[in-house]
């Protein structure tokens, strides 16, 4: 297995992606792992350190790995004004955690 120069950005990246995200190295090999990653969590974390280098494939789905658990997480959104009752400053429903926001529109139009 030769050096890619990508390698070290990419780590760094995910790194990045993690700490951000509070995810755990723990809960990425097991996303990872489900995903059918070849290497162990000791190997994972070892990556993460930049003691190990990993194969383009690995690499890339410990990304995906990352990426699918960051999307899971919830985020706050910003509300419309028609999800307002009138008479109090708080929005009359609170939307499922899986709904985005770019799901609906004001114009009541779906993105296609």
């Amino acid at each position: 297995m030769g050096f890619d120069p990508s390698e070290p950005e990419q780590r760094a990246m995910l790194r990045s992606a993690l700490e951000a995200a509070g995810i755990s190295v723990g809960d990425l090999w097991l996303h990872y792992f489900s995903l059918g990653g070849a290497v162990g969590e000791y190997e994972v974390e070892a990556y993460l350190q930049g003691l190990l280098a990993l194969p383009a494939l690995q690499r890339d789905l410990l990304a995906m790995a990352a990426n699918e658990l960051i999307e899971e997480i919830p985020r706050p959104r910003a509300p419309y004004s028609d999800e307002f009752t009138g008479d109090a400053a708080e929005p009359r429903h609170q939307p499922e955690a899986e709904e985005s926001a770019d799901q609906s529109r004001p114009d009541g139009q779906d993105r296609e």
